[in-house]
């Protein structure tokens, strides 16, 4: 009996640990991760995929939404997972990666002989399914029926709701915004605001509270600005919300950040650069020193492109380290550090401490003040490349933004490599976009005519995409986003024209005379031309 025991126990340690390798390779290769021990299948989804099927390519269906198909696979190089993968991809399927155990796969592989005793489980998986699959519109309505029983609810529990309602719609921003009878809840989904629920004076005060209690702030003070920050677990995943209140005649006014540290970190291609401005960001982080900055404005995706740069960057012989307001994502191998202004931790005193840390690579989240632009560029002048963002509205204008943070000339010129600068564009619906004659009005003709410079080889179609909308994209049009962006890395002949303290119109003429250099407007044009978002959106989103 005790010999038993004994097994037990080792057999547990030994799952622990498989678990762990486990979880440590899906950081590594940027994919998610699942316990397929403790995870229900999706008998709908497993009749896609046969058993033999699963078996030869080490897999395991978990759930399909579109063409979609989410995968358990203990190893993505595997010959015999590839094959099996080739095979499924004939079928039209995408895929969406998550690392599992060989003990995982091997006990959901019971499941395909358990069907038949498991109709509940079926029933409830396909209702989950049918929420999963349904479009923002439904769930918004979905929401705003719950308004009644949000009103009966503990403020945890329907605190709880929102949030993972919130989850579910892919929002990156929860309001509460105070109106004179009472709180009107919204979500900001792909750039746009979109009202959910109301909420009475009496229901959003408690859940008001509940948010400043959890989010570690006064409860009791409602007419200063306060900053916090809470979290919750949803799936193993751990999604972190940045609170930020503010006082206003009707109430306080809450905004949450939603900060999903698991996401995987997306490369350049899949965060929806162009070729030219992705080649220049792979030029800029070939270099072994200097300072490199992203611009725009806030929910312009800066954090996620600095993010894809650390991963490009990161590699065993090189030490890592950020300076970050707050972490968004959790990276496997990099030293993170978050500011803390109460502990008078911020960007300039703790990149004083950052230097001490013997890195190569420092990312600084935001040039703020200009004794951190000072030292971002000493630290770049000596021999560390730094990552950083800047709020400007171009990328030229970085230039003009360094020296009026108080950074010399002869300090911006030698320390900066590359200047970005981005936006976020809602890309057109495929399934209701309509076709338009592309106009004829002298800004695009201006656009195209510098496009054809940069391309000469450019097709201009005679139609683009025009938002109509439909019940795949909730009427708006339009679904996901995508970035156009601006870029140019730093010559001598450019750092030249910095030390003579040319102008952002001078510097400007000459990176598009001498280099083709587009902006983001023309950026946009060629991604309308491509048809992936419209012109509609390009105005609203540029200059």
């Amino acid at each position: 009996m005790e010999d038993s025991n004994q097994a037990a126990f080792l057999g547990q340690i030994n799952r622990e640990a498989e678990e762990r390798e486990a979880k440590q390779k899906a950081v590594k290769l940027g994919f998610g991760y699942v316990d397929l021990a403790k995870f229900p299948p999706d008998f709908d989804v497993l009749k896609l995929i046969p058993k033999e099927f699963s078996q030869d390519g080490k897999i395991f269906p978990l759930k399909k939404i579109g063409d979609v198909l989410s995968l358990a696979i203990i190893d993505p190089a595997d010959p015999n997972t590839q094959k099996v993968l080739e095979k499924l991809k004939e079928d039209g399927n995408e895929f969406q990666f998550f690392i599992c155990s060989k003990f995982g796969l091997a006990q959901a592989m019971n499941w395909y002989e358990s069907e038949l005793v498991q109709k509940e489980v079926v029933r409830k998986k396909i209702e989950l399914k049918e929420k999963l699959n349904q479009n923002l519109t439904s769930k918004l309505k979905d929401l705003s029926e719950l308004e009644d029983k949000i009103s009966k609810m503990p403020a945890e529990s329907a605190l709880g709701e929102i949030e993972l309602a919130a989850i579910g719609t892919k929002a990156s921003d929860i309001h509460f915004q105070p109106v004179e009878d009472g709180v009107t809840l919204r979500f900001r989904v792909d750039g746009i605001l979109h009202n959910v629920l109301h909420l009475d004076k009496e229901v959003a005060h408690k859940i008001v509270t509940r948010i400043k209690y959890e989010a570690g702030v006064q409860s009791n003070v409602a007419d200063i600005p306060q900053d916090g920050h809470l979290s919750f677990q949803v799936n193993e995943r751990r999604i972190d919300l940045r609170v930020s209140t503010l006082p206003t005649p009707f109430g306080e006014s809450i905004e949450m950040r939603v900060l999903d540290s698991g996401r995987a970190i997306k490369t350049f291609t899949e965060l929806g650069f162009g070729k030219y401005v992705k080649k220049k960001l792979e030029m800029a982080l070939q270099d072994k020193n200097g300072l490199i900055l992203v611009t725009g404005p806030t929910g312009s995706g800066k954090t996620t492109t600095l993010y894809s740069m650390l991963a490009t960057l990161n590699s065993p012989e090189k030490k890592l380290v950020t300076l970050e307001d707050p972490i968004e994502y959790q990276l496997e191998g990099i030293s993170q550090s978050q500011v803390n202004e109460d502990k008078k931790y911020n960007f300039d005193t703790g990149l004083k401490s950052l230097l001490r840390h013997d890195p190569d690579v420092i990312l600084v989240g935001e040039v703020r003040t200009a004794e951190t632009a000072r030292l971002a560029s000493e630290a770049a002048l000596t021999g560390h490349i730094v990552l950083s963002s800047l709020h400007t509205n171009s990328a030229v204008g970085a230039i003009s933004r360094l020296r009026n943070l108080g950074l010399e000339n002869y300090n911006i010129a030698p320390t900066v490599n590359a200047i970005f600068a981005q936006r976020l564009v809602r890309k057109a619906c495929p399934f209701c976009s309509e076709e338009i004659s592309l106009p004829t009005d002298a800004k695009i003709q201006q656009a195209l005519d510098s496009l054809k410079q940069v391309i000469p080889d450019l097709k201009i179609p005679a139609k683009i995409k025009k938002a109509k909308g439909c019940e795949k994209c909730s009427d708006t049009g339009y679904i996901g986003r995508t970035a156009i962006g601006e870029a140019f890395l730093l010559d001598d002949e450019v750092r030249k024209m910095i030390l003579e303290q040319k102008s952002e119109i001078d510097i400007l003429k000459l990176l598009r005379e001498k280099y083709g250099f587009l902006t983001l407007f023309e950026d946009g044009v060629l991604k309308v031309l491509e048809g992936e978002t419209t012109l509609d959106e390009l105005f609203r989103v540029t200059n």
